[in-house]
């Protein structure tokens, strides 16, 4: 016995199914797992109480955490009382020497190190287990001629980025 693969109807068939599988809220393509009655999240400002970093650092932060949870998932930002609740704060924006060399009789940095850090409190109002409050921090090398004041808005962008990615995958993607 041959079997024989009826290409026309699988090529109907397969599209539906990966349709149905999505839009049952459990899983996504984007790697979020939202159980179906989560609808909204609410992501408060992520204040910068350190003062340390470019002066808009706070709406950095925020709206790429909006921006990333609006691409990835299909919950609605809500203003506060969500069904997924973020905040938290800046606490640390700091450039250090890495990479120590000696030259001669001198230690210099062969790298600076840039490091972000915020602090995320995590409210999930539909499954309290998943709360948590936690230190997120992701850090970038520059080379030593590169001074703080230096550094992009596109390199901070893609720290931030980076940061974001990690708290969105311990809070839907469950990784």
């Amino acid at each position: 016995m041959t079997l024989k693969i009826n290409y026309k109807v699988l090529a109907l068939v397969l599209p539906l199914l990966l349709l149905a599988c999505g839009g049952c809220g459990i899983y996504s393509l984007s790697g979020s797992t939202l159980p179906p009655d989560v609808k909204t999240i609410s992501i408060q400002n992520f204040e910068n109480p350190t003062g340390e970093g470019p002066a808009n650092l706070t709406n950095i932060v925020t709206n790429n955490f909006k921006n990333f949870y609006r691409r990835n998932t299909n919950l609605n930002i809500a203003q506060r009382d969500g069904d997924l609740q973020l905040e938290g704060q800046i606490v640390s924006f700091t450039y250090t020497p890495a990479a120590i060399q000696r030259e001669g009789v001198q230690d210099i940095a062969g790298l600076n190190r840039l490091t972000l850090g915020i602090q995320v409190r995590y409210n999930n109002t539909k499954n309290p287990e998943k709360n948590f409050d936690q230190l997120f921090s992701i850090s970038q090398d520059f080379q030593q001629d590169v001074d703080v004041t230096q550094i992009s808005p596109a390199a901070i962008e893609q720290l931030t980025e980076r940061l974001v990615t990690d708290v969105f995958n311990k809070t839907v993607a469950d990784w």
